[in-house]
């Protein structure tokens, strides 16, 4: 008995989708554990959790968010952050911009 069984968790060694052999060819370390108390999925490579996975079912979405999410892919995701970052910033000052023009009219026409 692992250090996660004792906790609780459920090792997940075969699924109706075979997501659990799927992401073993990903990464052969890669195990599915499940949190009974919490009622999630986390993926785990030795022992280490590397995805809360997101989803209340095992499918091909699992498989999908751990193979973009992996290290190999650090600069791309990286880069997609700090351009919605970028975005999103972008949108605030506007809206800020435009708020601050709106205040400017009403104070003219007190």
């Amino acid at each position: 008995m692992n250090k996660d069984e004792r906790r609780g968790k459920i090792r997940i060694a075969g699924d109706l989708f075979d997501i659990a052999d799927r992401l073993s060819e990903i990464d052969s370390r890669y195990e599915v554990w499940y949190d009974p108390a919490l009622g999630s999925y986390g993926i785990y490579a030795d022992g280490a959790l590397q995805v809360a996975v997101p989803f209340a079912r095992l499918d091909a979405r699992t498989v999908e968010l751990v193979r973009r999410t992996r290290i190999e892919r650090t600069d791309r995701i990286v880069g997609e952050i700090d351009a919605a970052n970028a975005r999103a910033e972008r949108i605030a000052k506007r809206a800020l911009a435009e708020r601050l023009r709106a205040a400017g009219e009403e104070s003219v026409c007190l």
